[in-house]
């Protein structure tokens, strides 16, 4: 039996656990172009999600009773609905907090580099709309800003008549927003698509050759894809990409020795936050008739029904 390891990554709210949630039922119902030979017991963070998702509600990331039995896990399955080879797929449990203190501290334990060092494929998420993507900071706004701020609280050298301003009759040195400067709390969160750019750089360093010797498969993932507009939508995954994350389009666009397949991913089908009809019409039917997926496929894109496409693709299916 081949035996393949593939790498789920993304940053925290990047649409991970809702995916895996979303995967449970379709190997259940024997959906999809992969089949499960037989499920893990005793997940408990995928049976959490999925729970969710039967109610008609996603995993919260903050929900800490998901977190509950986390670890790593392996999947023995057959790619080609089931006509394939048998093959063990393992998901390796690597937070996105996980991945965001590696990028910003370029400290990378042994135990994840051999988890990279056995992987032939893996998929990234990065969830649009989320309040948890990190924009670049604009450095032409943010002077503006601290600027009007500094003025603001800039102190007088004295009043009128030569006094000392109030409080410092003591004859105290002026703090440091009596000087007119402003003092940084903390650095900067890393952006998004630093971070991006950065699984990409791990992922072309260490992953593994596919056993024929070919090029390891990435999948990108958008997740929450049903979220944008339309015409955003139409215009395919990559064109979400360069409009929101150029920097981490353009490190797609020279991939190295990866082999980068692009996915629009919607694991329900439509939001079930906001949109009161369309979860009413989601709880009536089974969750493993929902959602759908967007294949970037050359110039144009399609859309699937089966979810499973983008870890097939990893796969190399």
């Amino acid at each position: 039996m081949t035996r393949r390891s593939i790498v789920l990554l993304g940053g925290p709210d990047s649409g991970k656990t809702n995916y895996i949630g979303r995967l449970w039922p379709s190997f259940k119902k024997r959906k999809g172009v992969l089949r499960a030979e037989r499920l893990p017991d005793n997940i408990a963070y995928v049976d959490g999600a999925v729970e969710h998702l039967m109610q008609g509600s996603f995993a919260p990331r903050s929900d800490r009773n998901l977190e509950v039995g986390r670890a790593d896990f392996s999947i023995s399955v057959r790619g080609a609905n089931g006509q394939g080879a048998l093959t063990e797929l393992m998901v390796p449990d690597i937070s996105g907090e996980l991945w965001t203190h590696t990028v910003a501290t370029f400290e990378i334990s042994q135990e994840w580099l051999d988890v990279l060092n056995e992987a032939e494929g893996a998929v990234i998420f990065v969830r649009a709309l989320s309040d948890q993507n990190v924009k670049p900071l604009d450095w032409v706004t943010a002077r503006n800003i601290l600027r009007l701020c500094a003025d603001e609280e800039e102190v007088p050298d004295g009043n009128a008549d030569g006094a000392e301003p109030e409080g410092n009759a003591d004859g105290a040195e002026p703090d440091e927003k009596s000087q007119g400067t402003v003092a940084l709390a903390s650095e900067p969160d890393l952006p998004t698509q630093v971070l991006l750019c950065e699984l990409v750089r791990y992922l072309d360093l260490y992953l593994a050759n596919r056993a024929d010797g070919s090029r390891p498969h990435v999948a990108v993932v958008v997740a929450a894809y049903d979220l944008l507009d339309p015409q955003i939508r139409d215009a395919g995954p990559m064109a979400y990409l360069r409009k929101e994350f150029p920097l981490f389009a353009g490190r797609l666009a020279d991939t190295g020795r990866l082999n980068v397949k692009l996915f629009g991913l919607s694991v329900v089908g439509g939001d079930l936050e906001d949109d009161d009809e369309f979860r009413n019409s989601y709880l009536e039917r089974d969750i493993s008739e929902q959602g759908w997926v967007v294949v970037e496929d050359g110039d144009g894109s399609r859309t699937d029904e089966d979810v499973m496409l983008p870890i097939a693709w990893a796969m190399g299916n």
